[in-house]
């Protein structure tokens, strides 16, 4: 199946699991991207240190496309949008908040 999602985020299924707090971490979001979806880790409950390690543990589990979630209302999110930055995350959904601050510095990394 084909379509503008599948071709922008380069998956087999329109298919994106949300990125829920407190319950979408590197297991679900890696099982999701396996079997042919977008999977998205859940960041809103994360510090940056935590949220590094999904990211490790996501890319360990899975060769394929996955994106990071984050409230911008979460008072981590400063340092979240640093780790997806240096983790060079080309996926990033926000929610929560205006992303305008953080636009241009995402889009320059890939986003």
């Amino acid at each position: 199946m084909k379509n503008r999602i599948t071709e922008l985020f380069k998956i087999k299924y329109p298919i994106i699991q949300g990125g829920m707090v407190w319950c979408s971490g590197w297991e679900l979001a890696s099982s999701v991207s396996n079997a042919g979806g977008l999977g998205l880790l859940g960041a809103g409950s994360m510090k940056a240190d935590v949220l590094k390690d999904h990211i490790e543990k996501t890319k360990g589990a899975t060769d394929k496309p996955f994106g990071v979630n984050i409230p911008l209302i979460s008072p981590y999110a400063d340092e979240l949008i640093n780790v997806v930055l240096e983790e060079n995350i080309p996926i990033v959904f926000t929610s929560a908040g205006s992303p305008k601050k953080y636009t241009q510095a995402l889009h320059d990394n890939g986003a």
